[in-house]
């Protein structure tokens, strides 16, 4: 069993086929996760990760962004909305539209749906949301839900070394690009496009003869383990946000192992 100051109740998002979530629930089922998978949600009802939730005896729920973001905002736009859309967009940096107007309805539009997925998340109290392969932006309402008076509650993982790669397909940039390393990142999640602060990374060899498929397979083991070791170090209170001269916030690992957990996750790398 893993020793930890306390457990955390654990939320997942996802989109598709839900290979970190089952990584969780396997650790939990050994008892060598700091926690318990309490509710995933999706955006897809076709995920493949809700049915591994289901067949965990895990609550799945669906929100449907689709018909969100299909949703005519007219003369509605802000109205009836708990935030104030103006002021939400001065402080969100993931929509890049130029025209405030289409900038603004395409906000709105995100708000509805994520106050849907606040209530479902809400109902299960958890301690940190795990973003696992969320294909879905997220604002700073949703946010500044869950991060208050200086906690960081919600978690993504990126598949490259951010800030390399960042956006939606990391293994096949960095495949792209060439690179003789990859890498995996988790973080937590702020107002920007996979610009949190750092909690861990590790890197993994892409061999002359690897292939796209090579590259995803060797990184996606490497994803499996960092998740549950992070969810750990939480639950630990191993990981700490402070200040930095440049105004850059970053993490601390007080983990005694931490060096030599790093160093066995880089060791797996070359196994394959």
């Amino acid at each position: 069993m893993i020793a930890s100051k306390h457990r955390l109740r654990v939320a997942v998002l996802l989109s598709g086929s839900g290979t970190n979530l089952q990584a969780m629930i396997d650790a939990a089922g050994r008892g060598t996760l700091a926690g318990s998978v309490v509710v995933v949600a999706s955006d897809r009802p076709d995920a493949q990760g809700l049915g591994r939730a289901r067949n965990a005896g895990i609550p799945a729920h669906m929100v449907d962004y689709r018909s969100y973001m299909r949703l005519e905002v007219g003369d509605d736009l802000g109205r009836g909305l708990p935030v104030d859309i103006e002021e939400l967009d001065r402080s969100q940096r993931i929509l890049k539209n130029p025209d405030p107007r289409r900038r603004l309805e395409q906000l709105h539009r995100l708000v509805l749906a994520e106050q849907e997925l606040i209530r479902v998340l809400d109902a299960y109290q958890p301690d940190c949301i795990c973003l696992a392969g969320f294909m879905r932006l997220v604002s700073p309402y949703l946010i500044g839900h869950y991060n208050r008076q200086g906690s960081w509650k919600i978690i993504n993982i990126h598949p490259a070394l951010l800030p390399a790669f960042p956006g939606q397909h990391g293994y096949r940039d960095t495949f792209a690009y060439g690179c003789k390393w990859g890498g995996i990142t988790i973080h937590f999640v702020d107002e920007g496009e996979d610009s949190g602060p750092v909690i861990a990374q590790a890197v993994y060899p892409i061999w002359p003869d690897d292939d796209l498929e090579a590259v995803n397979r060797r990184g996606l083991r490497m994803e499996h383990e960092m998740y549950v070791q992070v969810i750990n170090w939480l639950a630990a209170d191993h990981i700490r946000v402070e200040g930095t001269e440049s105004g850059r916030l970053r993490t601390v690992n007080t983990d005694p192992d931490y060096r030599g957990i790093i160093e066995s996750w880089i060791a797996k790398a070359f196994e394959d």
